[in-house]
């Protein structure tokens, strides 16, 4: 057999999921972990939701979808981002799909050919620059700081333009660290993108997670980003229905209909059973998302105080999504990474983290607060544990 790809063979595996996987794997054989690795709400989705989804089904809705979503769902997500985002368009300006990462993914090879380049913003989301990488580009890293907050750096990012950059992409609320585009942030973006022409593929999945009365504003919001802008979010965070995989978004007409082209050789369509429950997601009550926004803050709140006990480890308070991204440095023995350490915590104190190698930033462990009360603790309190050992 001939070898695989150049390409192909330059990937890894994402990390959250090798570390989600080893957890899971302990847990079939009787091991008690408690798995902090996963960016999922454990909590079920609201009721309507699994009613949408069981009339869909006994009324045989199992047949191929348009490939640009179901007329119900576009609808609802043209009503979402009026209703939240403050975004007005058409349903023909809406692509649905298979999870706001392939959405991602087909947003970036409509914009991306060989040699072309992204500028990403680091720690980023794991997937990021494999994906930039399956189009031929290569990902610009444009790094920011824990002693800074993670704040945006715009001027790095504008001096790592280039005439090859085709596109930035950025998170918020940001998966790892948690930080939230502020005003002046997304200011400073929107000049620099109209500076040098370039799209901004803004991933918004955690908007409905934002601690301490902070609000999510979408870039694609301010006046002069319209047509500059391709926003991306799902139902997978807002409405704990990541096993769903229902995503969608928004953004410049050409890059959509490029994006719809791609999606009807590769996906066809998504599921038509869980888009209509993703319908009923968006159009339907909206305690839910709310809630679960409150119910995470504290969630955060108890962990901060938890985490802040520990020797030796700083914290930083994250501002949304359901992470704390935990520099563990000082904590790393000689000639060791940080997923050695990830694993020697996973195996010897059954606490499962994901290494921020993954991120982009490594001596880094990111840590999920998605758990019920009890399991946080003990998650933390085995964390802790660990840690105080290496002291």
């Amino acid at each position: 057999m001939r070898p695989l790809s150049a390409t192909v063979r330059a990937l890894v595996e994402s990390g959250t999921l090798a570390l989600t996987r080893e957890a899971r794997d302990m847990r079939a054989r009787g091991i008690d972990v408690v798995a902090m690795t996963a960016g999922e709400p454990d909590l079920p989705p609201p009721p309507h939701v699994g009613d949408a989804a069981i009339r869909a089904i006994r009324e045989t809705f199992t047949r191929y979808t348009a490939t640009e979503g179901i007329a119900e769902l576009r609808d609802a997500v043209v009503g979402k981002f009026a209703r939240d985002n403050g975004i007005r368009i058409a349903p023909e300006a809406v692509m649905v799909s298979a999870g706001a990462k392939y959405c991602v993914a087909a947003t970036l090879q409509a914009l991306c050919g060989p040699g072309d380049e992204v500028i990403v913003v680091a720690p980023y989301w794991v997937s990021y620059p494999s994906l930039i990488r399956l189009t031929g580009a290569i990902p610009r890293v444009v790094a920011t700081t824990s002693a800074e907050g993670y704040r945006f750096p715009a001027g790095a990012l504008e001096r790592a333009v280039t005439p090859k950059t085709r596109a930035i992409l950025v998170n918020s609320p940001c998966n790892p660290t948690g930080a939230v585009l502020r005003e002046p942030e997304l200011q400073s973006l929107a000049r620099i993108a109209a500076r040098h022409d370039l799209t901004v593929i803004s991933d918004e999945v955690y908007e409905t997670m934002v601690f301490d009365g902070r609000v999510h504003r979408s870039l694609a919001s301010l006046p002069e980003m319209a047509d500059r802008v391709v926003t991306i979010s799902s139902v997978s965070k807002s409405y704990a229905m990541p096993g769903w995989r229902i995503g969608y978004m928004t953004g410049p007409p050409e890059v959509i209909a490029a994006a719809l082209t791609i999606q009807g050789h590769t996906l066809t369509c998504p599921s038509g059973i869980a888009q209509k429950a993703a319908a009923a997601a968006l159009s339907g009550p909206q305690e839910f998302a709310r809630e679960m926004g409150a119910l995470f803050e504290q969630r955060r709140d108890i962990a901060f105080e938890l985490l802040s006990g520990i020797p030796g480890l700083p914290v930083t308070t994250p501002e949304g999504a359901m992470f704390f991204f935990l520099d563990v440095r000082g904590f790393l023995r000689e000639g060791e990474s940080d997923l050695d350490l990830a694993r020697g915590l996973l195996s010897r104190h059954r606490v499962g983290l994901v290494p921020g190698s993954a991120f982009g930033e490594p001596g880094r462990l990111r840590l999920s607060f998605s758990l019920p009360e009890p399991l946080l603790r003990e998650g933390i309190r085995r964390l802790s544990t660990g840690l105080r050992e290496r002291r």
